[in-house]
């Protein structure tokens, strides 16, 4: 076709553009993966590719890890505003430093090049990349122990690692001399460096091919419409606040995340001004960070298929404060700043946005989203002497792969951490490769059994694996993770998730149980280090699954009979079948018997439900009639407007854990079917993690008669 028309009489050149620029992005991954020497970056594609105009906006990205994809755009961006016009072709720029023009975390660099055409810049490719080691003071660059940045890895703002085409020999040697496997990390960089070149190679001959005008124009055109799209979906959303709050474990202690959503027309607002300050630990992020973790994850929710551009990133709206663990500020450590801060804005700020959808009528994506967010991984960088005597790392990634939450019309995903396509999916490392390039030796890689996330749908199995030393005495771990003891909550009933945890099988016979940030985790001969990794939540009352599908759990070893029998009411007959009634009055008992042991509500309610007021939708199995919330199972009043419905039920605590001052799972009951409406995961005298409050339903409450509300 003749590319010069323009787009206005050629309507069909922004989709011909995009899949010419995902095309290039995979080619240039392509060649990544054949010349990287890294398994994270090889086998377990911790690599990303983005095309972004000649100011930095991103025009298209490719890759399985989108959070990098806002950080690179962050890196490009302060490369324009630090060297300017001094930008020219034939140079290629490295950054690390998350506080001065860097990409998630130090381990992460980020390679880009910008790309000229007949002496004027264009556009840029930028690609980003795990780096086993980037100096420091422990192998692999996840300082647990550090107070400052300076201490966690070599930082380097945006510099030039090639100049006119020629290498800046002095860069290469200061990296050569601070990182550790420095001959390795070097040729995992230099193939980011390659697909650099692979992509400004094509995108030169796609621009020739297009004209310069009719590039742009359809770059433009392409962002419009993305924009567009999000901006339409937005809309459909219920105007009005909705808060959650998630929770960040350090020690025996956490700090609380909340999350305030305003959606206003198509607007998103996200407040994390409450934010606890920074902490001299390696866990606070950067605003920047939160909105590459935020933007793809409002893209999941609401327009899962649509191309990744900028707008994605640019919908969002942030409220924070500087010297915050969300928007921290030097010297603040941050080798994990997409990690345990960004996880739990992820976890709060999804489960705001699910909570809006949930809410709003004209979403039509309300009846299949999934249970809160799963924010929990569990890895570790394992160090060893080859036999050279050079110290090498190998960093441990299975444990991203936790088993995804449930969806309210299906299971959970095995071994996935979420059942919404994008996000953060790596690839899972094949053991042999594994076992070829490290002195390991697997045991069992294989989706946990036992407990979960149960619900009337039940979450995914994490991942559970073993491994030994092979052929080496000098292996050692340092570990990283999440949810080691307070569980991702469930949806509509649903039970929270399983956590992370780890130990090491002494080859006397003693279990050293490991925490998520302990150091210098030795394994000896015989020894086994043990990973189970964390589950998402369940979805509904587990006494509404079907009994087949709990009579398979229990055949399959997910459940055992106390479980199914305790949990899910199931009764077998002696034939080994399903007692179908005695199933159902077992479980006509467990509802009676929580209500007969569950506190009262904190806010009783009553009210006279009008027939014929609509009933428009609030969370599921709780619908809005007027000024009342009530319950769809039993027609119970459960609050007046503007109150929080949770209020209004009837509670039971669980025991979870004896830290931070007791953690419990509190379940929100109908108060006459005892049907389970929300389990929420708290600490003890803390309120509801969640309030729903659209528009509509905060004006009933100044609209019409409060009924039943103490004058």
């Amino acid at each position: 076709m003749n590319y010069q028309t323009t787009i206005a009489d050629d309507p069909i050149a922004p989709e011909l553009l995009r899949s010419r620029l995902e095309a290039i992005g995979q080619e240039a991954g392509a060649a990544v993966q054949q010349t990287a020497i890294s398994p994270i970056v090889t086998e377990s594609k911790d690599y990303s590719v983005t095309i972004l105009d000649a100011d930095g906006s991103i025009i298209s990205a490719t890759g399985l890890i989108e959070i990098h994809f806002g950080a690179v755009m962050n890196a490009v961006r302060t490369t324009i505003e630090v060297h300017g016009d001094t930008i020219a072709e034939g140079d290629v720029f490295i950054a690390n430093d998350p506080h001065n023009g860097g990409g998630l975390h130090p381990q992460d660099i980020v390679i880009q090049r910008p790309v000229f055409v007949d002496g004027q810049r264009v556009a840029w490719v930028a690609l980003a990349a795990h780096m086993m080691d980037m100096g420091g003071m422990v192998p692999g660059s996840s300082a647990v122990k550090a107070t400052e940045c300076y201490q966690e890895a070599l930082r380097l703002p945006p510099v030039r690692l090639i100049r006119n085409g020629e290498e800046c020999e002095d860069v290469w040697n200061i990296m050569r001399i601070n990182i550790r496997s420095s001959d390795l990390i070097e040729m995992d960089m230099r193939s980011l460096v390659i697909g650099g070149a692979v992509a400004e190679s094509k995108l030169v001959e796609l621009v020739r091919e297009m004209g310069l005008p009719a590039f742009r124009s359809a770059s433009e055109s392409l962002l419009a419409g993305v924009e567009r799209v999000l901006r339409e979906r937005i809309s459909l959303l219920e105007d009005g606040h909705y808060y959650s709050t998630a929770w960040i474990e350090w020690g025996d202690d956490v700090m609380r995340v909340p999350c305030n959503l305003e959606v206003a027309g198509d607007r998103l607002i996200f407040d994390l001004s409450e934010a606890p300050p920074q902490v001299p630990f390696f866990i606070n992020s950067k605003e920047y960070i939160i909105r590459a973790q935020l933007g793809p994850r409002t893209r999941q929710l609401i327009a899962p298929g649509l191309p990744f551009n900028q707008p994605v990133l640019d919908i969002i709206e942030i409220v924070s404060k500087p010297g915050t663990i969300v928007n921290c500020t030097m010297p603040a450590p941050i080798a994990a700043a997409h990690m345990d801060a960004a996880m739990a804005v992820f976890t709060a700020a999804g489960q705001c946005l699910q909570l809006a959808l949930y809410a709003s009528q004209q979403a039509q994506e309300r009846d299949k989203q999934i249970a809160p967010s799963l924010a929990a991984y569990g890895t570790g960088r394992w160090t060893y002497l080859d036999e050279f005597g050079v110290r090498r790392v190998y960093t441990l990634i299975d444990g991203a792969f936790s088993g995804s939450p449930a969806a309210s019309d299906r299971d959970g995903i095995d071994i996935k951490s979420s059942q919404v396509p994008g996000g953060n999916q790596l690839e899972y490392g094949d053991a042999e490769i594994l076992e070829a390039a490290y002195p390991l030796l697997f045991l069992e890689r294989r989706a946990t059994t036992g407990f979960h996330g149960y619900g009337r749908y039940r979450s995914g199995a994490g991942c559970q694996q073993s491994f030994q030393a092979h052929n080496t005495d000098t292996l050692v771990g340092n570990m990283t993770g999440t949810r080691a003891w307070f569980p991702t909550g469930g949806a509509a009933g649903g039970y929270p998730g399983a956590t992370m945890h780890f130990e090491v099988r002494r080859a006397d016979g003693r279990v050293d149980p490991i925490s998520i940030h302990e150091v210098g985790v030795a394994l000896a001969p015989g020894d086994t280090f043990e990973m189970m990794c964390a589950s998402g939540g369940g979805y509904g009352d587990p006494l509404d699954r079907e009994p087949q599908a709990v009579l398979q759990d229990l055949r399959d070893n997910r459940v055992d009979e106390a479980i199914a029998r305790d949990i899910y009411g199931l009764v077998i007959g002696e034939d080994g079948e399903i007692d179908a009634a005695a199933t159902e009055h077992k479980r006509e008992a467990i509802r009676r018997d929580r209500l007969g042991r569950a506190s009262a509500p904190a806010c009783p309610a009553e009210g006279t439900v009008d027939s014929d007021a609509p009933a428009v939708p609030l969370y599921p199995g709780v619908v809005q009639r007027g000024n009342l919330a009530v319950s769809e199972y039993s027609g119970a009043v459960l609050a007046v407007a503007p109150g929080n419905w949770l209020d209004g039920c009837p509670v039971l605590d669980t025991h979870v854990d004896d830290r931070a001052g007791g953690t419990i799972a509190r379940a929100h009951l109908d108060p006459v079917s005892g049907r389970l409406l929300y389990v929420d995961v708290i600490r003890k005298g803390d309120g509801p993690g969640i309030e729903i409050s659209p528009e509509r339903w905060a004006k009933a409450g100044h609209n019409l008669p409060r009924e039943g509300v103490p004058q």
